[in-house]
């Protein structure tokens, strides 16, 4: 089985990118739009993930995405994770016009509209437990953790795990097989 259908088999199991306006027999992950798939996969990087128990406030807070630069996503963040939890945990999203915004995330999804600056971002958030989530080809191997890459229309992971790490952060093993692993080129 080839690693889109496996990505995509994941992310239909776990409840990842369909909402409950996407009926997954009538629109199959392959013909959902990119951010809807996206927004699935930053709910279930939320479950593959392991954060210091000092990240949180207590055992109930929130895990909050950030977002930084030009929102991509529209409403598919809210719809897909309204109502959804992870450990007991909501979701709350914020989003940031520059680096120079950000504020405290578990999630950092840095749009491609920040692609000169991710580096930028990358060193603010450093030795800090948020895991960095990219789109850009280049991402992972910058120091960023894990780049969802769309290829001939098709979902694919790469993962830098020096890079989380660095953070404190267990990625699972399971997520980790479904991608390709990248180290930091400095």
């Amino acid at each position: 089985m080839n690693r889109f259908r496996v990505v995509a088999l994941v992310l239909v199991s776990l409840g990842g990118p369909v909402s409950a306006s996407v009926d997954p027999v009538q629109n199959p992950p392959d013909q959902l739009p990119e951010y809807v798939i996206k927004a699935g996969f930053l709910f279930n990087f939320a479950k593959y993930v392991e954060w210091p128990g000092a990240s949180f406030e207590g055992p109930e807070s929130p895990i909050t995405i950030g977002i930084v630069g030009a929102d991509p996503f529209g409403d598919n963040l809210e719809k897909s994770l309204s109502h959804k939890t992870v450990n007991k945990r909501p979701f709350v999203i914020r989003r940031y016009a520059a680096p120079s915004d950000l504020g405290r995330c578990h999630i950092l999804f840095v749009s491609r509209s920040e692609k000169a600056r991710t580096s930028e971002i990358i060193k603010q958030v450093e030795g800090q437990p948020v895991l960095t989530v990219g789109e850009d080809g280049a991402f992972a191997a910058s120091g960023g953790m894990i780049a969802i890459l769309i290829e001939n229309e098709k979902p694919r992971l790469e993962v830098n795990p020096e890079a989380a790490e660095t953070a404190k952060l267990t990625i699972n093993s399971k997520l980790l097989k479904l991608a390709t692993i990248v180290k930091t080129v400095k």
